[in-house]
């Protein structure tokens, strides 16, 4: 019997698809009761990747979408073939630290429905775990959010968990209708929290300061992408009756205040600071088309 099936979604994810599933069996604490399956968003490199998998990692289960719909299309797929009663999303680019299954479903047997651990960009660096809901978010919460993430504070009523790696209880992943599939990437972590919260309000989202890794930090600034970002962003907004012009302002504070935090500690040439201002002129720009 299956307890936790771990979904894993690749598109051109050659490079990271093996050491993540080396740490996913290197630190599995729940034996034949764990399923991975890795699902592929039509990639250039899909059959050589097929095949090594099939010859490092014989008992993991692969298929190939029969298109690219997205991230969370392509996650739906791989919910639909698991058997076990909790689901595990993971990027490809996570890399588990230390054993967290087992805890996982200790804390889903009780009336939590989602849970997940403290993500970590390097072993001494951390990285973001959680952030507010759209709906939570205000002025005043910009400055404290890097002081509640080094004090493992989560809210659960008002705090999106990370959608690079979560569990949740497959049962109510369905009752709300898994991803939303009109996001083509981004966005979802807070559709998918308000959309539990409405549907399951007596129900808590648990925050496990358990650490992985997520190589995410020192991604290039692509403008294709933070657009996309943005646009998901304001969909889901949309979505649940949110103000965009309130969003996009919180949002290009924060940025503000990133770049002047990265100034005064001496790292405005570091590949982090040189993010912000194309970030901030997109964010004017989208914000003045209202």
């Amino acid at each position: 019997m299956k307890h936790l099936s771990v979904i894993i979604l690749t598109y051109n994810s050659e490079k990271d698809i093996y050491p993540c599933l080396e740490s996913v069996y290197q630190h599995n604490d729940i034996g034949e009761g764990l399923e991975v399956i890795v699902v592929d968003n039509q990639s250039e490199d899909f059959a050589t990747m097929q095949q090594t998998i099939a010859q490092r990692y014989p008992q993991v289960i692969i298929t190939q979408n029969t298109h690219n719909g997205g991230y969370g299309q392509g996650n739906n797929v791989g919910i639909r073939m698991a058997q076990a009663p909790v689901i595990a999303i993971m990027n490809p680019d996570v890399r588990l630290m230390q054993p967290i299954f087992a805890a996982a479903l200790q804390a889903l047997q009780q009336d939590t429905i989602m849970c997940g651990g403290k993500q970590m960009h390097t072993p001494t660096q951390l990285g973001w775990s959680y952030a507010f809901d759209y709906n939570a978010m205000s002025f005043m919460q910009v400055p404290l959010r890097n002081i509640y993430k080094r004090f493992d504070y989560y809210d659960y009523r008002h705090m999106h968990l990370s959608g690079a790696f979560f569990f949740i209880k497959k049962g109510c992943f369905e009752e709300i209708g898994m991803f939303d599939e009109q996001i083509f990437m981004y966005g979802e972590e807070c559709d998918i929290h308000l959309r539990l919260r409405k549907a399951f309000p007596k129900k808590k989202i648990q925050f496990l300061s358990i650490p992985y890794l997520h190589l995410s930090a020192e991604r290039p600034f692509e403008e294709k992408r933070y657009r996309q970002l943005i646009d998901a962003d304001l969909y889901v907004c949309r979505k649940h009756g949110l103000s965009v012009a309130h969003y996009l302002r919180i949002r290009l504070f924060a940025l503000r205040l990133c770049l002047l935090r990265c100034k005064l500690q001496g790292r405005g040439h570091s590949i982090e600071a040189q993010t912000y201002p194309p970030m901030i002129q997109i964010t004017k720009e989208i914000l003045h088309t209202l």
